[in-house]
């Protein structure tokens, strides 16, 4: 009878707690045509259901290499910022015909009863093709 109690009380926990997640969401496409800036963007989506994420804590990344770029909230054209969308402008030599690169969300999340514990998810490599 103990073990049928535990495992309704295992089930109820389980229903009443749901499925947390955090997704990234890449929206750089694969190719782009060489530009004479030689600067390249990387955007993503970043979005998690978890109600214990700190919003302000929240700081997205792209590594290349042993290279570190951090990431800027979307701003809209009617100057808002535009909810869990994140971009930066990655350099790349004009001998290069592809950038190799991950990004990696970092964030905080709020504890009861102690300081915010930090967080981070990354991405499998990725690549950006550059076309002339």
């Amino acid at each position: 009878m103990k073990f049928i109690r535990f495992w309704f009380c295992l089930l109820g926990v389980s229903i009443f707690s749901g499925c947390v997640y955090h997704e990234i969401s890449n929206l750089t496409p694969v190719e782009l045509p060489r530009n004479s800036s030689g600067f390249y963007p990387v955007e993503i989506i970043w979005e998690s259901n978890s109600p214990t994420v700190q919003s302000k804590g929240i700081k997205p990344v792209v590594l290349v290499g042993a290279n570190i770029y951090p990431m800027q909230k979307l701003l809209a054209a009617d100057g808002k910022w535009v909810e869990n969308r994140w971009q930066t402008l990655i350099p790349v030599d004009s001998q290069q015909n592809e950038l190799r690169y991950r990004v990696k969300v970092n964030w905080n999340q709020s504890s009861i009863g102690s300081a915010p514990k930090g967080n981070s998810q990354i991405t499998e490599e990725r690549t950006l093709r550059i076309n002339d």
